[in-house]
């Protein structure tokens, strides 16, 4: 076996000197996981000339990065080939070889091989993937296997790691660590994060906790309580003003969702409607505004549309809320953070609740978070109250929302890095891109 000069942080070491046959890793973002993988995979790649290895992933991307990482540390001298598009594939001087394969593309998998790395593996690898695709290909060699993952929920992945935490499986070894124990990751960058996004998904993806509601943006127990909107536009008598009224317009098969909080944040009005014309909706929100005090309006002005120009004609305080990807991460997290703090009620029994309850989010490689309501389910409600309780206080007893995100500024998806490395000029002696997955 080929070794690297490579020096792994503390909680790496762990990891990287455990002879198990099974390794299951759950770290936190950016922490060292990938290049711990990369490390033992080129190490093993010339360890025989029949020696045969699998790099897996939900999907391309996510293979690119792991076929750069290897590609990088390995000097053109010590390989024979490199197949840079899919199906990836590295063959080694020596007469290794690497598959780059993603988890739709994995069945039937004829070879046998003599070590495995499932990269995300908790993060859309169905457990059927390895049960009946990949584990079989170890049994002719006496392979190897190492998991990586942040947590993501407690499906397989999260089984194996707890298998790995017990004396009843002595071939299964388990490790977590998280981002703070990345030397190269100062530590205020992590706390800044915490300041950025919702703290059960902080958690997960920074501290690598496993946790139930993974998946999931908002606490939507915390959020809820035992009260029903009443028809019409007329306030809920639970409420109190001032009040303030946001509105997102329907797209295609969506909804308009019409709603008002009262002081507090409570709910105190809900429209949820489609095949509307314009000169409905304006009317709609004309008197949902007008019967709420006159109250300020936040509209989704994405699109050039002349219901904006013509509600402002009208005399309505519209405060016009353009969608991009930032602002859409800025106004769900704003609101997460408002609902955990208790700042935000809605009824139980609701189409809010519900589209709450399913909202979700994905990181993406870069580390980026992505918000969205899952197939054959709306967000529009979720966007309606995200705008109201971002809105800039109108009047006493108003929420001002949290300047971290209201004001559309700083986001994650602004200031995470990608997870390429220049390391041009590498060799197998050298050490490996800096371990920043």
């Amino acid at each position: 076996m080929t070794e690297i000069d490579w020096e792994p942080h503390e909680a790496q070491y762990a990891a990287y000197d455990s002879d198990a046959r099974f390794r299951v890793i759950a770290a936190g973002r950016r922490s060292g996981k990938t290049t711990l993988a990369a490390v033992e995979t080129v190490e093993r790649a010339f360890s025989s000339r029949t020696w045969m290895g699998a790099w897996v992933t939900p999907g391309h991307s996510i293979t690119e990065t792991g076929f750069r990482k290897i590609d990088e540390a390995v000097a053109d001298t010590f390989l024979d080939t490199r197949k840079q598009s899919p199906p990836y594939r590295h063959e080694f001087r020596g007469g290794g070889r690497l598959d780059y394969l993603t988890t739709g593309g994995t069945a039937n998998v004829s070879e046998g091989y003599d070590w495995v790395v499932i990269d995300e593996a908790a993060k859309d690898v169905p457990k059927e993937a390895w049960t009946q695709e990949l584990r079989p290909t170890l049994s002719n060699r006496d392979g190897e296997a190492m998991f990586i993952s942040t947590p993501d929920g407690r499906g397989w992945f999260h089984d194996w790691w707890h298998r790995g935490q017990s004396d009843d499986h002595p071939d299964i070894a388990s490790f977590r660590w998280s981002t703070y124990d990345a030397p190269h990751i100062p530590d205020s960058e992590v706390d800044a994060a915490r300041e950025e996004m919702p703290d059960r998904i902080w958690r997960q993806e920074y501290l690598a906790e496993f946790r139930d509601d993974a998946g999931g943006v908002f606490d939507t127990e915390q959020a809820t309580a035992a009260y029903e909107l009443a028809d019409g536009v007329t306030p809920h008598e639970s409420t109190e003003p001032p009040y303030r009224v946001a509105a997102d317009l329907a797209r295609s098969e969506d909804y308009l969702a019409l709603g008002a909080l009262g002081a507090g944040g409570r709910l105190a009005h809900l429209t949820r409607e489609r095949d509307l014309s314009w000169p409905q909706i304006q009317s709609m929100i004309e008197r949902v505004a007008k019967t709420h005090g006159d109250a300020p309006v936040a509209i989704d002005a994405t699109r050039d549309n002349k219901l904006v120009a013509d509600l402002e004609r009208a005399g309505l305080d519209i405060r016009p809320v353009t969608f991009s990807a930032q602002r859409k991460q800025s106004l769900v997290e704003n609101l997460a953070a408002g609902i955990e703090a208790g700042e935000v009620t809605i009824p139980a029994d609701s189409i809010v609740a519900t589209e709450l309850a399913v909202f979700e989010y994905e990181t993406t490689r870069a580390g980026n978070v992505r918000y969205g309501a899952p197939d054959s389910h709306h967000d529009d409600t979720v966007d309606m109250l995200a705008m109201a309780y971002d809105m800039p206080a109108g009047g006493a007893g108003i929420p001002t929302g949290r300047a971290t995100f209201g004001g559309g500024g700083s986001s994650t998806s602004d200031t995470t890095q990608t997870d390429d490395s220049n390391t041009e000029g590498r060799t197998v002696g050298d050490v490996l891109p800096d371990p920043t997955q």
